[in-house]
């Protein structure tokens, strides 16, 4: 039965995203919410299972699968000609070259190719739960857009297939077909970034596409690596060969990890995504490509050697300190969100890359929060941008007075990534107390930990920044309050209701007790009602001195200007990493 299940995960939603396009607008959302449903009801049935599903495909679909590799290159190739972007070519021609090579050599050691553990569970259940929200608010969202139906329906139809790409990639056992989803996973992410179809978008979206392609060349060489040294191009023989002496498949899979994770020196391909409509940015930043990061070296974690896993930690724990930091320069709302993803994705990394049971439960708590955490945020930007018309922090200064609901979602979704009781902080104070105790086996942890401790205080100051922007309200321009449709409330308050369970989850696990679960949310909680309660009313600042002449007041959030040499130098440094990393592979 729950192969069953795990197979219309896989292949439902992709067959549902061809005919989507072709439906009625009413008809597609009636079957989006249906399918929606599915997907999250499904995901949860496999979560709460507890055997592990493996499954084997036949000699015939491998043939398929082959033949839709090459044609995925081949329209690469295409989309690179057709927009004389040279990278696009030579990095797609490149990983012919390679899969053809990797089809040439024969491994003798086979396994299953799809294996559903406790990661691949959880991991279904982020990218169905979440993704299936993003989806339902994207009805609505994209009804905004100038559009035809067709290519509003084409939009959530790429959603549904990105959705039932990530569910294959988090289940296969088989690095070639892992490779495969990772092109798709890329190739929607190209898809929809370009979906507006503007001089900018598709720039943007070729930059990604390039830039994803290193991950793909990446995983080619692991696999002809694997096949060369350990005779399998199965992820759980080569973990069992970890001891040997030639790490370089590991090393390589580290690099796409990291290169889909949007890590430095790649974060503008997500950046640069930010052009795309924003159900894009939520399911890119939540559910799906960017969680490929974290996955997949949690994944090879206990294949990693400690020489390599020592250097994967250092440069996440780098990667976010950095990230933090230039996240703090930006005015840009979605871009502040994008940064501190980056960041946060360079911690789950750094975390996952010490293999031990410990420090998996904590990257599965970060990843499960900044899931819920950057959608619930993300989907208020997309309010904003469709009922407010606001992008910019200096925007925001009248939204309290525009719709107290927007303010308080936005607060919940910066509080569950700063404080207690919820997962996104929790994991991060679990992470320095398990530096603190690494660093009697190696001093370089020490590096490791100053790099967490300072991303984190700069994080809360970011966190902290956004939050002073919302409260004040403009004393010079009134407004009426606003009431935001049916959908994005539903949806918004569907996220708030999972953070608050996933604390309630963390309290039954024990990593907090009684006291530091009612403390903070009585505190929050009480927070959130002065909010409502409160009338802001419009009144005019005027100084007894100024003859009853208005003053204009305006309350600024700190800024901090990071020079763009420094931004470089921490590139450079990144590029120096990603060479080490290949050579701790040899070590």
């Amino acid at each position: 039965m729950q192969e069953a299940i795990i197979m219309m995960l896989i292949f439902l939603p992709i067959i549902f995203a061809i005919t989507l396009p072709l439906t009625s607008p009413r008809v597609r959302s009636l079957t989006s919410l249906v399918y929606a449903g599915f997907l999250i009801v499904s995901s949860i049935q496999i979560a709460l299972g507890s055997q592990a599903i493996v499954l084997n495909f036949s000699h015939e679909i491998h043939l398929a699968f082959i033949g839709l590799d090459f044609f995925l290159l081949g329209y690469f190739i295409y989309q690179g000609l057709k927009f004389k972007n040279k990278l696009v070519v030579v990095l797609a021609l490149l990983q012919v070259v390679l899969f053809g090579i990797f089809l040439k050599l024969s491994p003798t050691l086979g396994s299953y190719d799809i294996i559903v553990d406790q990661l691949s569970r959880i991991m279904l259940l982020v990218v169905n739960v979440v993704g299936g929200i993003i989806i339902l608010y994207a009805l609505k969202y994209i009804q905004s857009e100038e559009l035809k139906q067709c290519k509003r329906g084409l939009f959530i139809g790429i959603l549904f297939f990105f959705v039932g790409v990530m569910n294959f990639l988090v289940v296969t056992n088989n690095i070639e077909l892992f490779f495969l989803t990772f092109e798709l996973t890329t190739l929607c992410s190209y898809l929809l970034i370009r979906f507006r179809m503007d001089h900018i978008a598709v720039n943007n979206a070729l930059r990604a596409l390039w830039m994803n392609q290193i991950g793909g060349v990446a995983i080619l060489f692991s696999l002809i690596f694997s096949v060369i040294y350990y005779e399998t191009y199965y992820f759980d023989i080569l973990l069992l060969s970890g001891a040997a002496p030639y790490l370089l498949p590991m090393s390589f899979l580290v690099i796409a990890a990291m290169v889909k994770g949007a890590s430095l020196p790649f974060e503008n391909w997500l950046l640069g995504a930010m052009v795309a409509p924003t159900p894009v940015s939520a399911i890119l930043h939540s559910a799906t490509m960017v969680k490929i990061a974290p996955f997949l070296v949690l994944k090879i974690s206990g294949g990693l050697s400690p020489t390599l896993s020592l250097s994967v930690v250092l440069f996440g724990s780098f990667v976010f300190m950095v990230a933090s930091i230039m996240a703090l320069s930006r005015d840009f709302f979605k871009e502040i969100l994008g940064l501190s993803t980056i960041a946060l994705l360079g911690l789950m990394v750094a975390i996952a890359a010490i293999g031990t049971v410990q420090t998996q439960n904590i990257v599965l708590i970060l990843i499960v929060f900044h899931a819920l955490s950057k959608a619930l945020l993300f989907l208020q930007a997309g309010i904003l941008e469709k009922e407010f018309h606001f992008k910019y922090l200096s925007d925001i200064n009248t939204l309290v007075s525009k719709s107290k609901l927007v303010v308080f979602f936005i607060i919940i979704g910066f509080a569950s990534l700063t404080l207690p009781p919820f997962g996104a902080f929790m994991g991060k104070f679990l992470t320095i107390e398990l530096l603190a105790t690494l660093i009697e086996q190696n001093p370089l942890y020490l590096i490791s930990l100053v790099f967490v401790l300072i991303g984190s205080v700069v994080l809360t100051l970011l966190y902290f920044k956004v939050l002073t922007k919302l409260l004040p309200k403009d004393t010079i321009q009134s407004s009426d309050s606003s009431i935001i449709p049916t959908t994005y409330l539903l949806t918004s308050l569907s996220l708030v209701f999972l953070l608050l369970y996933g604390v309630f989850k963390i309290y039954t696990m024990g990593y907090i007790g009684l006291y530091e679960l009612l403390i903070p949310s009585v505190i929050l909680g009480l927070s959130c009602i002065l909010l409502f309660v409160s009338s802001f009313k419009k009144a005019h600042r005027i100084n007894e001195y100024n003859c009853g002449e208005k003053d204009i007041v305006q309350i600024q959030p700190f800024y901090f200007h990071l020079r763009t040499q420094y931004v470089n130098y921490a590139k450079y440094i990144s590029i120096v990493a990603f060479i080490l990393i290949v050579l701790m592979g040899l070590v």
